[in-house]
This record gives C-alpha cells, structure tokens and sequence, in this order.
C-alpha cells in the first residue's frame, strides 16, 4: 500500500547508496528505472518501492506487498542519482554472494572480470555474458563494484540474475581458462568452445595479469587500423561465436 510517510532524514540517507560504505553499512543497494526495477520485483529483491507522485496505481499490482512511498519529483531525483527523470526507484537488499568454488561447480560457462574498472563496461559485459549462455560471474580485485547503482543500470538487470561470487585471485578450477589477446591466439573464428570455460576480461587499459599453464588464448581478427575492441564488445564477439 502507498505509504507517504518515509522521513528527510532516511531519505537523504537513502540518496548515499552510491557510496559503497553506506551500501554495505545498510545492506542495501539502489535500482533506478523501470526496467531495473521490475526485473528485482520478478525475483523478490525489492525492500521498498519509490515512485514520482501519481505513478503508485500502474506499479500497485506488481509491487504485491512491498512497501510504496510516493516522492515529489526533486526528491525522486535526488534519490534516483541520475540527471535523466525516473518514474520508479526501489532499494533492495545486497547479493548473496556463492563462493568461488561453488560458482565453478554449478556453472559450465564463467565470466572472469579481473580489475574492469569502468562502471559502464562492467554493467555492459555483464548484460551480455547473460544473454549469451553465461551463468557464473566472478569479481576479482580492482574490477567497479558490481552493487553500484551506475553498474547495476548498465547491466540492464543482468546482476540481478547472475550467480556472483568475488575472490582476491582466480582459484583453481576445472575450467578451460580462456584469455583474450590482442595478437598471437587461436583465431576465434575456427575454434569451438571449451566444454567448460572461464573467460577473463582484464583491465581495459593493461589487460589481464592472469596467465596460467594450458590457458586457451584467443584473438579476434581485426581489419582496418583498429588494433583491438574494447572489453564490452571483445566479450560479445567470443561469447557470440561460441553461443
């Protein structure tokens, strides 16, 4: 049911989940926009509902029993953190984080971010690695937190059904390790994918420092003067071929 009463207070207190410290003192992270949001509804990761005020009565039905405040439009803002207006924000609880080994254990294809800093490359890799047969995403150090509210809204809701886990360094597994190099690997073209596999996206300028004995390095070929494409779209090409 709408409930107007939610304080200033909390509310400016709310506005701070970009702020890791306060995500991780509350336990809770922001969903901005409609698709976000709807997507945590589906599978039950809504605290609270916030909605610009007139907008409760389309959410209402899919809201079920979680809590709807209705906000003026500046204080959705404010709390949306985005300069786009939004009709619907929610919060919700942090993750479940599996450990890395049970994350290997239950999924045959695993995304491997090892310190992708770019917030936007993050939520994007992620979306994609969804859509193309990925189920497990493991998080080493140095990669933008996942939990962000600007990731969360690049992955287009992605995060919110991917089994994650974060490790300080990649552990042993079964896995075919595969890297991605510029020059000098497997033509991804001619190779089909690994039964099992591991792909490790490395950081956007330097790569990955990852290398293991028996790793599958693989090379998109390039034509023109482009020597290479950026983390997002090398991560839709491989993942695209071995679909």
């Amino acid at each position: 049911m709408a409930d107007d009463t939610i304080g200033k207070d909390r509310l400016r207190r709310l506005a701070r989940l970009d702020s890791r410290k306060v995500r991780e003192e509350l336990g809770l992270q922001l969903l901005a926009g409609p698709r976000l949001v709807a997507e945590a509804l589906r599978g039950g990761r809504v605290s609270e509902l916030f909605l610009r005020e007139g907008a409760a009565e389309e959410w209402r039905a899919r809201a079920g029993d979680v809590p709807i405040h209705e906000l003026a439009p500046e204080d959705l803002a404010r709390l949306a953190q985005v300069k786009t207006p939004q009709e619907v924000v929610a919060v919700g609880p942090l993750p479940t984080w599996a450990s890395p080994e049970a994350l290997f254990q239950r999924h045959d294809r695993v995304l491997v971010l090892d310190s992708v800093q770019d917030p936007g490359n993050v939520g994007a890799v992620a979306r994609t690695a969804l859509g193309l047969g990925v189920g497990g995403l493991l998080v080493l150090p140095g990669t933008a937190d996942v939990t962000a509210p600007k990731v969360l809204r690049a992955s287009a809701g992605a995060l919110l059904r991917l089994d994650l886990a974060a490790a300080p360094e990649l552990p042993v597994n079964d896995h075919t390790l595969v890297l991605p190099v510029v020059h000098g690997g497997a033509d991804v073209r001619e190779i089909s994918a690994p039964q099992r596999f591991a792909l490790v996206l490395g950081n956007e300028a330097s790569g990955t420092s990852i290398d293991r004995a028996g790793a599958l390095r693989v090379t998109i070929p390039m034509t023109g003067e482009v020597e290479s494409l950026n983390v997002a779209a090398a991560c839709a090409v491989i993942l695209g071929r071995w679909l």
